[in-house]
């Protein structure tokens, strides 16, 4: 009984181990044992045109029934196109093209892992997509975790496509680094970027890296596209638990992070994760800060951004992706604002908005001392009438077609030059929003317009004579702009009464607002946005 016994115990440990190197081989976002497919995909032949081999791939062309968003899904580090991706189902739900590519299958060989022949892969894979389903070209989106997440920064250093949003999930970004980190953690990894980076068929032991190699497949080594990357955003998603119960260190995606935001600007400094920040993320596993929101339904413990192109956040969970939230930059809405100088600062409402929804596309047609139907100081380069079109077509060649147009003029026609006239502005209006109207943009997209107040006017005496009584006509303005987005379908949006009260405290001047101002605006605005897109 004895014997029985102790075997037992013996056998039990065994299994307890193998369950162990199991897991260790086949973590959570590294599995390839789940193939199962929907019948809508299927799987195709795509044709590499770095070496002419024939790369697989799983394809679902969309409902059809109009130009849709592709999504390019990239599997994970020791999987294939034939791994399980549980985006499939949501991606055909919404009528989605979607392409799962192979890029050389699993990273165990020379030719997979970063190599140029991977980087050409993702690109044909995206090209097949776009012949051969009705593919909306402004609207490409890439997402991968793990190794997916790895190949997602590298289309991110050298697509050559429009991609419109980079979504990197725990992602790899320096080889050699996540060598040695396997290394201490005992797991496969490390052997198979041997192999990668030398090309040598190694054994359990004995193994070693080519550094230079590794260096060249590492997206942290790459020189990031600034000039092609103005009008995409990256996404960079990393549990803050990652590298203790999961196999990749949260260091990875901070690093890299910090490595894009410099190549965009040398001098930044506020958007920068600081050294002592990773030391606490890293160490403690938790980030106290009194302003946690949430990502899906967990905490997020850290976010940094830079302008509306990069964003990181690190997430309460471990080496993973949320697939409840992962697909959201494809909801993001297409915004065009129009306005004057409380615009145009780089800490105006424009600015403050996209901060505020990172995830839309936001484009600023603001220009100081613009007007609704006055060539202001002379210039037509201020009357919005005389602009309004090429505006819109700036818009649609920076994000495709619009969801929404927010206005806020009326500053610079209060001016006291233009006081005689101040009954003919509502007019301009009307004028303005039918010249929207007619353009071709809004015909086919049919964006809704939001009418913003222009904000209260408190002139210090040094701006008196050029604004004498403006805040009289801009009260005036308020309720004709009221009557008019009333009459004309849009929403009317007034921020005066917000400011009102505070108005001394958020201006600089009497006419401009400060930062704190700005960002009223931003939150009014962004919650009639909230409002409609809910109701849409």
């Amino acid at each position: 009984m004895k014997a029985k016994s102790g075997f037992t115990g013996i056998l039990f440990v065994l299994i307890l181990m193998s369950f162990r190197l199991l897991s260790q081989d086949n973590p959570a976002w590294d599995d390839t044992t789940k193939k199962d497919w929907p019948s809508e995909c299927h799987e195709i032949t795509v044709n590499s045109t770095s070496d002419h081999t024939e790369q697989k791939a799983m394809f679902y062309a969309g409902s059809d029934q109009s130009p849709a968003p592709l999504i390019v899904s990239l599997h994970t580090w020791s999987g294939d196109y034939t791994q399980k991706d549980p985006l499939a189902l949501e991606c055909i739900s919404k009528g989605f093209v979607y392409i799962h590519p192979d890029f050389r299958g699993a990273n165990n060989k020379f030719d997979a892992c970063g190599s140029s022949k991977v980087i050409q892969d993702i690109d044909d894979a995206i090209a097949y997509a776009i012949h051969h389903a009705r593919v909306d070209t402004t609207e490409i989106h890439i997402v991968g975790v793990s190794g997916g997440g790895y190949a997602t920064l590298l289309a991110y250093m050298n697509t050559i496509y429009p991609v419109k949003t980079f979504s990197a999930w725990v992602p790899i970004s320096d080889l050699e680094a996540w060598f040695n980190e396997s290394e201490g953690r005992k797991n496969k990894y490390a052997r198979d970027i041997a192999i990668c980076t030398t090309g040598r068929n190694f054994g359990s032991k004995g193994y070693y890296i080519d550094k230079k190699e590794a260096h060249k497949r590492s997206p942290l080594f790459m020189q990031t596209p600034v000039e092609k990357r103005h009008k995409a955003k990256l996404f960079i998603y990393t549990g803050i638990h990652d590298g203790y119960t999961g196999s990749v260190p949260v260091t990875q995606s901070l690093k890299f992070y910090n490595k894009v935001v410099r190549d965009f600007d040398a001098t930044e400094t506020e958007a920068i994760v600081p050294e002592s920040d990773m030391l606490t993320l890293v160490a403690s596993q938790n980030y106290q800060s009194l302003t946690k929101g949430k990502l899906g339904k967990r905490l997020i413990q850290y976010r940094k951004s830079y302008k509306d192109l990069i964003q990181l956040t690190v997430f309460e969970g471990t080496h993973e992706m949320l697939t409840d939230v992962a697909l959201n930059p494809t909801e993001s809405k297409n915004i065009l604002a129009i306005g004057d100088s409380n615009g145009e600062f780089y800490f105006g409402w424009v600015t403050q908005l996209k901060t505020v929804r990172f995830e839309d596309f936001i484009y600023n047609s603001c220009i100081s001392g613009n007007t609704i139907g006055y060539n202001n100081l002379n210039r037509p380069a201020l009357n919005t009438l005389h602009n309004i079109d090429r505006y819109m077509d700036e818009a649609y060649a920076y994000s495709g077609k619009q969801d929404a147009i927010v206005i806020m003029l009326g500053t610079n026609d209060c001016k006291a030059v233009f006081t005689e006239n101040i009954k003919n502005v509502p007019d301009s209006m009307r004028t303005l929003i039918a010249k929207i109207k007619a353009h071709p943009v809004y015909r086919s997209s049919h964006p809704k317009l939001f009418i913003v107040s222009p904000p209260p006017m408190n002139p210090h005496p040094e701006l008196h004579d050029k604004y004498l009584k403006g805040n009289d006509r801009i009260k005036y303005l308020n309720k004709e702009f009221k009557k008019v987005a009333k009459e004309e379908g849009c929403v009317y949006i007034n921020t005066y009464p917000h400011l009102e009260g505070v108005f001394d405290y958020v201006t600089i001047d009497g006419i401009h607002l400060k930062p704190e101002g700005q960002m009223v605006i931003a939150k009014i605005i962004s919650e009639a946005l909230d409002d409609y897109f809910k109701t849409e």
